[in-house]
């Protein structure tokens, strides 16, 4: 009895050694960095800001990121597309204005993009991008999910409430307002057609919704999140569902908070940060990645990760006058990781792509002018650039500049 007793007490100590291990390590890695600027852009007048808000990555060789220029007037869209070995500006359909705010990409000829507030979706069918959808009225659109060219799902609420252009669904013929609950939604994360969670929010607080192919129905989540702002949802599957947001309190960004659902219970993660959070990724372990804007004077953009059964780790990334990220996306089999955002210059703005792990390109690929861009810390800060880029990046929710 005694050997069998200690067998599995040494059974329990290097089970619980190599979780220690294996959070230690991934803490080093998130707390020491590794992400690297991978290429900037300027788009319209030198005075514009620029920011990608977007970026998705169906596979290691294909990677959009989407965003614009200006979005105090007058702005326009971008594209930029990365094929493994180089990045190239994307023509998008003439006469488009305002910025693209969100991409769903269910297949590398299948990706969908929404304005933030020029009422309209385009569509990527592996050549050419195409205006999919034009909206009469100009309100906002926040997120955009797609499962296949005949299943795409629209969203227009922001995260405090306010309504803009509410759900739409696309069947491959025709778009439809969906009604009830669903008019709500911010954003959401398909594991399938009959698995879509969601983010939605009120004047009163965010909430979590769930589609089973038929109706959209409300999500209790207990006490884990009352009082909370909900700014993103990751569905990896029917037991893996991630939620993150803030606390709510008066004239301020509250605590960040990560949720997660295992299929029978939340859990929850409060953070002391008081951070505008973004988006959210998997890193393809079980864990999750997380971007926000520490905001204020220190315009710094931090990256979270939580491994599974480990404590959540930040790393801060620092670029020119000040910058932001957006949105983050992982690259399939390379374990790359993107983030979109952008930083300021004396001038205006600059968009840029960021990334962690092994891209795979030539040595070399990044051009001068992208190395000079990063030499730029000894520039002053003009606030009225500042509120450009930040309404680029987190065009629903500007984060307060002071």
């Amino acid at each position: 009895m005694r050997s069998t007793t200690s067998a599995r007490a040494a059974s329990v100590l290097v089970l619980v050694l190599g979780l220690l291990l294996a959070c230690a390590l991934t803490a080093q890695a998130a707390s020491t960095g590794g992400w690297a600027l991978t290429v900037t852009r300027h788009y319209g007048a030198p005075d514009q800001a620029s920011g990608y808000s977007a970026v998705v990555a169906p596979s290691p060789t294909d990677v959009w990121a989407l965003g614009g220029t200006n979005p105090g007037g007058g702005g326009a869209p971008a594209a930029l597309h990365w094929n493994g070995a180089h990045w190239r500006s994307w023509p998008l359909p003439a006469g488009l204005t305002g910025f693209i705010g969100d991409a769903s990409a269910p297949s590398a000829r299948d990706i969908w993009a929404v304005s933030y507030s020029a009422g309209y979706a385009l569509h990527w069918n592996g050549t050419r991008w195409s205006v999919a959808k034009r909206w009469h009225q100009h309100d906002v659109l926040t997120g955009v999910t797609a499962l296949s060219p005949a299943d795409v799902w629209v969203f227009g609420t922001s995260t405090d409430g306010v309504r803009g252009m509410g759900t739409w669904h696309f069947d491959g013929r025709s778009w439809a307002r969906v009604p009830g609950r669903a008019k709500q939604i911010y954003r959401a994360s398909a594991v399938s057609a009959r698995d879509i969670w969601a983010v939605a929010a009120t004047r009163r607080g965010g909430f979590v919704e769930h589609y089973d192919g038929h109706a959209w129905r409300y999500v209790g989540t207990g006490r884990m999140l009352v009082n909370a702002s909900l700014d993103d949802v990751l569905a990896v599957s029917r037991r893996s569902v991630w939620v993150v947001g803030n606390l709510r309190v008066h004239n301020a960004e509250g605590q960040l908070v990560v949720a997660h659902f295992d299929g029978r219970r939340w859990t929850r993660t409060l953070t002391s940060r008081h951070a505008d959070t973004g988006r959210l990724a998997p890193d393809g372990s079980g864990g999750v990645w997380i971007t926000a804007d520490a905001g204020g004077a220190r315009m710094e953009a931090l990256i979270g990760h939580l491994a599974h059964g480990c404590k959540l780790t930040w790393s801060t990334l620092r670029q020119g006058l000040g910058s932001g990220v957006s949105d983050i996306a992982a690259g399939g089999r390379t374990r790359t990781v993107w983030l979109s955002g952008g930083f300021l210059t004396r001038a205006g703005g600059d968009a840029a792509i960021w990334s962690h792990g092994r891209l795979g390109r030539p040595r070399g690929a990044r051009d001068a002018r992208d190395r000079q861009l990063t030499r730029r810390s000894d520039l002053l800060i003009l606030r009225s650039w500042r509120l450009d880029l930040a309404a680029v990046l987190w065009p629903s929710q500007p984060p307060e500049i002071t």
